[in-house]
């Protein structure tokens, strides 16, 4: 790159003013005029360098007529700080043969400074053959804009554009814009939606305010502009220029071109843009809340005007005639309306037929018919606080609706035309409400309207579990409103299931519900984390939880719908919320509930009966594997929930691997002098899960107090996340642990790994693995270097004496790193506890840890100075640099 002395003056200004203009973005000192006080700093570095080159050939002569034009971004004089620069070279003529030295002239000196520049050298007929037959190109000259030159050579460009070209392309071109809003949908998602949202390309960003323009300024006669309401294009500008400023700002951040809005950004973008806390809020909740609403409300603008722009340039036909939906409602080219007859109050009557004929077609309401909903909204919503016929006629209809909207589209509309904010208000109060981690994808409106969403799916869908239980529900409208209403506690300060459920029971009250459905919708919303926190978070072979649970859900009608709003909630929240693991966990817990409130007993058999059923097959099954009197020694030394809890088959595979371990404990001791050999001694097998989910790992050892850290450890040196481990130490000492891994890195290659693994647990039981350094040394590595995306929290840690009559449950969440279960493990150690069960959650970066604990001498942490000593060290571990050796 030259130096500052070697620079041109044009260049020297160029950096010099968008050094001022940036200091003044960074200092809080200008808001979005910095796109276009930026834009005029390339201007003038234009216009200053074409003198520049007009100087230096001052005695070549008359140069060809030709202009210097910006297109694209920089034509709509919005660039960001990492903006592309697009300009043209436009001739009138041919191309002359200075062309190539004059391009050179002008862009030599950006390409050394780094600018990222997008250029071309064309004739005015070459641009408008490549308009023609491009559409990409087509889009960059509708924002063509002169910078320097000859006026009149970008001005005939203009004038055949407007004449030749849109005229006979602008169809084709809306066209190819629709399709590529599907392509956009697909590769980038419903922006208005998402918590990591693409400001430029995704459905609701900025893309969409320059197509609603695009068109505008296509339509030949000015209808669309005509029918476009001034509040309509008012509210539209408002919206994208505050998008615009969060890329502005982004750009700033990430110090390159970058349209995605990370979790690493958004609370500098949130600082920048001026927004601080505010209650119980973050300032980066309060910023994504709004940033969502504004982008799903340019996305609801830029579909409902749709149909008119297209129609405009003469892509759909709105000339053509609509049919008849149902009584009142018909389906015209633009969406679906009331009927040309149909006076603003009789259309209030029609509301609810407009939405479910918005369901039964997957069609929206036309632009103007969302004028009338949003006019008619608050009207209806007073009358349903007063009228229990309305407010009872909207419980009914909006049951209806939610169970056949499979496609979404009436929900959306009731959202976008502020139905739902009129006769739900408290629904409206947490529509835009964040949940700012990488575990929630959307915000809580739109979950809420998405879980809807796939219930209605899994009843139109095909034969599944889910659908048979919707089916066999008596009243499935109820597990559609508990969806609905599921979240509408949230902002209220934690417990949002409880203070949700009130709020249901007050607004199910308003719409003159039946008392039964209320009080069953209200027990959804109170209830609808029980199964999931309880089959990921608890011990599912423990009869009290299972007794608790069923306590809770009463009837088997509660629990079917319970179980569908798990599923649906979980789909809803994001792919880290619901896998396949997950959905066994609460299906297996589903199953022991229905058992205990069918049959009244907690499981399909008494627990005694389960045991003496095990150990007779054992004894059927493994008799010509081991002696008789070996073999009764062993089922006498199994713990009770071991019996209970794990299949035959599990068992028999432990017994198995109980060889393996009495083969490696003679071969040590064969190989080590005196009664030093057979101690720290395992054995490791693995078995690959069904569909893919991970793996069974067993390790079988006798008298090892360190096992579960060791394992822990060495998994997370071979990259192999952990989601669950039971722990069951028998009466003889063998302790049998048995865990549910995640896939490693390369599963082709799962062999081989676990072949290490193995390895690695009996050099680090032996001492000749130091597992804390090599931990130390992963984590410190580039490959970990890393952390992961998302905000980042405090650790907790509570201990649970009521959860378990056996075990003290110690629940954590922290943020995740490398090693973390074996640092939590080695803490429990180091604290003389025994963990007998771990269950593991690692939704995107934030781990949920429940560990069920006894002391040594096989009671639960009853002493409170203990309790705090335990919560203290934890919290010490878990807050320390993850990287010590000590």
């Amino acid at each position: 790159m030259p130096s500052a002395t070697d620079r041109p003056p044009s260049a020297a200004m160029l950096v010099e003013g968008k050094s001022l203009c940036d200091d003044a973005l960074a200092a809080g000192q200008v808001d979005v005029a910095y796109v276009a006080a930026l834009a005029d700093v390339y201007d003038r570095y234009f216009r200053e360098r074409l003198a520049e080159y007009q100087s230096a050939q001052a005695d070549q002569g008359s140069p060809a007529a030709f202009a210097l034009a910006a297109v694209g971004g920089y034509g709509r004089r919005e660039l960001c700080p990492a903006s592309d620069i697009d300009v043209l070279v436009l001739f009138e003529g041919d191309t002359p043969p200075n062309a190539a030295e004059l391009a050179r002239f002008l862009f030599f000196p950006l390409w050394d400074l780094g600018v990222e520049l997008g250029h071309g050298v064309r004739t005015v007929g070459a641009c408008c053959e490549l308009a023609a037959s491009d559409p990409k190109v087509l889009a960059s000259l509708i924002d063509l804009r002169f910078l320097a030159g000859d006026p009149g050579v970008a001005a005939r460009l203009a004038a055949r554009l407007t004449a030749e070209i849109y005229p006979a392309h602008a169809a084709a071109f809306a066209d190819w814009l629709a399709r590529g809003n599907e392509e956009r949908g697909r590769n980038y998602g419903d922006a208005g939606g998402m918590l990591e949202p693409n400001l430029k390309n995704g459905l609701g960003g900025l893309r969409d305010w320059h197509q609603v323009r695009w068109l505008t300024r296509l339509d030949p006669r000015g209808e669309a502009d005509a029918r476009l309401l001034a509040d309509d294009l008012a509210a539209l500008e408002e919206d994208a220029r505050f998008v615009l400023t969060a890329r502005m700002h982004l750009h700033r951040c990430c110090g390159r071109k970058n349209d995605k809005l990370y979790f690493e950004f958004q609370e500098r973008v949130a600082e920048a843009m001026g927004f601080g806390p505010r209650g119980d809020r973050k300032a980066v909740e309060r910023f994504l809340s709004q940033l969502l609403r504004r982008m799903a409300d340019i996305k609801a603008l830029r579909l409902s005007v749709w149909p008119l722009l297209a129609g405009g340039v003469g892509a759909i036909d709105l000339a053509a005639p609509a049919t008849t939906v149902s009584a009142g409602i018909e389906d015209a080219p633009e969406g679906l309306r009331f009927a040309r007859q149909v006076a603003d109050t009789a259309a209030m009557e029609l509301v609810f037929d407009l939405f479910a004929a918005c369901a039964a077609t997957n069609r929206p309401p036309s632009h103007d018919t969302l004028h009338r909903l949003r006019a008619m909204a608050g009207g209806l919503g007073r009358l349903a606080g007063v009228s229990p016929r309305t407010g009872r006629m909207i419980y009914d209809r909006l049951g209806e609706i939610m169970a056949v909207d499979v496609g979404g589209v009436a929900m959306e509309a009731m959202l976008a035309s502020g139905l739902l904010a009129a006769v739900l208000p408290e629904f409206a109060r947490v529509a835009d409400i964040v949940s700012y981690d990488v575990y929630h994808v959307h915000p809580v409106g739109r979950h809420s309207l998405e879980a809807v969403r796939l219930l209605a799916e899994i009843r139109a869908g095909a034969p599944s579990r889910a659908k048979d239980l919707l089916a066999g529900l008596p009243r499935p409208e109820l597990a559609f409103w508990g969806l609905l209403l599921h979240d509408v506690g949230k902002g209220l300060g934690g417990g949002h299931a409880e203070k949700g459920a009130q709020l249901a029971e007050d607004m199910l009250t308003r719409l003159s519900a039946p008392p039964e459905a209320r009080h069953a919708i209200a027990a959804l919303v109170r209830e609808h984390l029980i199964l999931p926190e309880t089959a990921t978070g608890r011990d599912l072979a423990d009869r009290n939880i299972v007794a608790r649970v069923a306590g809770r859900v009463a009837t088997v009608e509660m629990l079917d719908m319970l179980v569908l709003l798990a599923r649906c909630d979980g789909l809803a929240t994001g792919p880290q919320a619901w896998t396949g693991w997950k959905e066994s966990l609460v299906y297996d817990l589903y199953a022991k509930v229905r058992a205990a409130i069918e049959q009244g007993r907690l499981f399909a058999a008494g627990d005694a009966r389960i045991m003496l059923a095990t150990r007779d097959r054992l004894r059927e099954m493994a008799r010509d594997r081991f002696s008789a009197e070996a073999l009764e020694e062993m089922l006498l030394a199994m713990p009770p929930r071991y019996l209970v809890s794990q299949p035959v088959e599990s068992i028999l595979g432990h017994l198995d691997l109980l060889a393996e371990l009495e083969a490696a404990e003679a071969e040590d001791r064969r190989m080590k002098p005196g009664d030093r050999g057979g101690r720290d001694v395992a054995a490791v097998t693995q078995t690959a899960l069904p569909g893919g989910e991970g793996f069974a790992v067993t390790v079988a050892a006798r008298r090892v107090q360190a096992l579960f850290s060791t394992v822990t450890g060495v998994l997370a040196l071979h990259d192999l996340s952990i989601h669950e481990a039971d722990v069951f130490v028998w009466e003889d000492g063998v302790t049998i642990l048995s865990l549910r891994t995640g896939n490693p890195p390369d599963v082709i290659y799962s062999d081989e790994v676990f072949a290490r693994v193995a390895r690695a647990v009996r050099y680090a039981l032996s001492g000749k693995l130091f597992l804390a350094y090599r931990l130390a040394r992963k984590r410190s590595s580039f490959a970990a270097a890393a952390t992961p995306a998302g905000p980042k929290s405090p650790p907790t840690v509570r201990l649970d004496n009521k959860a378990s009559d056996l075990f003290t449950v110690i629940d954590v969440s922290c943020d995740d790193r490398v090693g973390l279960l074996y640092d939590i493990a080695r803490t429990l150690t180091e604290l003389h506890l025994e963990t007998h069960l771990a269950k593991v959650m690692t939704p995107a970066g934030r781990v949920r840890d429940v560990f069920y604990v006894r002391g040594l001498d096989g009671r639960r942490i009853e002493d409170p100075e203990q309790i705090d000593e335990i919560k203290a060290a934890l919290l010490h571990r878990l807050a320390g640099d993850p990287c010590s050796l000590s």
